[in-house]
């Protein structure tokens, strides 16, 4: 009885919640080791450095997803993360307490919206604005599956980095008032600084939704599992890991080694999120001990 008394029941239900989700992790990546296998043992390291994809005659090359994947993401980051954050501080440092939760409020709402729903507005709206704006013979492109992937990710950077910066207790801001600082300067040497970890963390989570979205990007982007020639030419169709696997998982299915390929290209996702991740927490808690 009094062992029980000493461990709380919070903790209990958070440890097994814990050790649930560790579960899941693991037992996912496990079944994507497993499938995918085969691939490796036939084509090795040729799946990440191929730039053919045949099923018909066997030939797995992942490079043009993968770059494609990346190239998306980086794109569509750098297009939402600075009307983000000016977002998030226009709303936590220049509005009032009743304008900031309207205003926050409506981002939240927008981050809520069904990724197919943006990919409607996309295939209707934005591949015929940049069809026409660049004079292109198609709309689906890199570039505009960049756009819609930054407007996707918009409210999630802009609503965490909010959270982070309104966070910063006021007594920072006072003290940097009293030192002669102006509104402008107090936030960009004081309050941004310490948000830095929580801005930080809502930079991976729209990375995270930017690098897993399948649907949207499948609509916009085209289905051209070939390099871009030139390679930077973003106006061209393209292919990322996630729409390839939107379009073949279901017909793959249980189809020997395309299966295994496709599996290949998940575990690949898989670990470019989880190697961000790591990267992301190791850089926070260095920035957060500065």
């Amino acid at each position: 009885m009094s062992l029980l008394k000493r461990i709380e029941l919070p903790t209990v239900v958070l440890f097994i919640i814990t050790l649930l989700a560790t579960t899941v992790v693991i037992a996912i990546l496990i079944f994507l080791l497993i499938d995918s296998y085969p691939v490796f043992t036939s084509i090795g390291l040729n799946f990440f450095t191929g730039r053919e994809w045949h099923p018909p005659d066997g030939v797995y090359g992942a490079f043009p997803m993968i770059y494609g994947s990346l190239i998306v993401t980086l794109l569509s980051v750098t297009f939402s993360l600075p009307l983000a954050i000016g977002s998030a501080i226009l709303v936590s440092e220049f509005l009032s307490e009743r304008w900031r939760i309207w205003v926050k409020g409506g981002m939240e709402l927008l981050a809520g919206v069904p990724s197919i729903v943006y990919g409607l507005i996309g295939i209707t709206i934005l591949n015929a604005l940049v069809k026409s704006t660049f004079v292109l013979n198609e709309g689906d492109s890199i570039l505009t599956a960049s756009i819609l992937l930054g407007i996707m990710i918009l409210p999630t950077i802009m609503t965490v980095s909010e959270d982070a910066i309104h966070r910063v207790p006021k007594e920072y801001r006072e003290v940097a008032w009293g030192l002669g600082l102006t509104r402008t300067e107090a936030i960009t040497s004081v309050v941004l600084p310490i948000a830095m970890s929580g801005i930080l963390g809502s930079i991976l989570l729209g990375i995270g939704r930017a690098m897993g979205e399948t649907m949207a990007v499948m609509l916009v982007i085209g289905s051209i599992d070939k390099l871009p020639t030139p390679f930077y030419n973003i106006f061209s169709p393209s292919q990322t890991m996630t729409s390839k696997l939107g379009r073949e998982a279901a017909e793959a299915l249980g189809s020997g080694l395309h299966w295994n390929a496709l599996v290949a290209l998940g575990l690949t996702l898989f670990l470019i999120v989880v190697g961000i991740t790591l990267v992301s927490n190791t850089f926070s808690k260095r920035w957060g001990k500065r």
